[in-house]
């Protein structure tokens, strides 16, 4: 009877494990096709480069018209020391991609009960990000002649971009909204929110940074950041009110996959 009960209790856990890994499988095979898709998508939308570049000019003007400060004039007080560049174009290339990614292993297989609505935001704010790059194709500040900025991934290395538009799989006129900065914004408020001990806060330099190396690199406007921003915000908040999507967790912030339901 004892052996009974320890091969019933093994092939219970064994199920789980299966089911475990056949659940995570499951959400990879999701997230993976549906950025694959975002950014196939994104390529798919560099057809129109004079609507892009009419943009720029009008989205210039706009922020001139809000007073923000003048990006290119920026970049030049910045360059006076050009040590940062390099490392703020491999942050530019390098950290978004990894840097969602690994938080959405971290929060699927630690943070269980946020996943949900985690992936609700991601999804959610991929799909509006590429139905804007299809209505407001945006060509970036350092594709703009006449005002002084210097395309710095060209000069210093490395770039994500072919050295023609509409080249390779990467489309230069989608630079709004950036979800450089939207994505960053969201690690923060998932670790923050979610993570424990005091350091989870440091956090919130990441979407600081990853603003300012946007912008300074010329890749992107100033409001290209807040578009990014506002849609990662407008998806949190809307949400925060569904009860499939609920992340808080009784007792204390953030659980363990242990703790929470297998299901995703």
């Amino acid at each position: 009877m004892r052996r009974w009960a320890g091969e019933g209790a093994t092939l219970r856990h064994d199920r789980r494990v299966t089911g475990l890994a056949f659940a995570a499988a499951l959400q990879f095979v999701l997230m993976a096709a549906v950025l694959g898709a975002y950014g196939y998508g994104r390529h798919l939308a560099d057809g129109d480069p004079g609507r892009a570049f009419s943009n720029a000019r009008w989205l210039w003007d706009l922020e001139r018209a809000l007073r923000l400060p003048d990006e290119a004039s920026l970049q030049k007080g910045a360059l006076r020391w050009d040590g940062w560049v390099r490392p703020a174009n491999e942050y530019y290339v390098r950290v978004h991609f990894p840097a969602i990614t690994v938080f959405m292993v971290w929060v699927y297989f630690w943070r269980r009960r946020a996943w949900p609505r985690v992936r609700a935001v991601i999804l959610g704010s991929a799909a509006v990000a590429l139905l804007v790059h299809f209505a407001f194709p945006l060509a970036p500040p350092r594709m703009l002649d006449g005002h002084g900025f210097v395309d710095l991934m060209t000069a210093y290395g490395p770039s994500a971009y072919s050295s023609e538009p509409g080249e390779g799989m990467t489309n230069q006129f989608a630079a709004m909204p950036s979800l450089h900065v939207g994505w960053a914004l969201l690690i923060a408020w998932g670790v923050i929110r979610h993570g424990r001990g005091r350091w989870r806060y440091l956090i919130a330099a990441h979407p600081v940074i990853t603003f300012l190396v946007v912008v300074l690199t010329a890749n992107h406007y100033w409001l290209d950041g807040v578009a990014g921003s506002a849609i990662v915000v407008a998806a949190l908040w809307l949400t925060a009110g569904i009860p499939a999507l609920d992340d808080r967790t009784p007792g204390g912030a953030g659980t363990s996959a242990r703790r929470d339901s297998v299901g995703a």
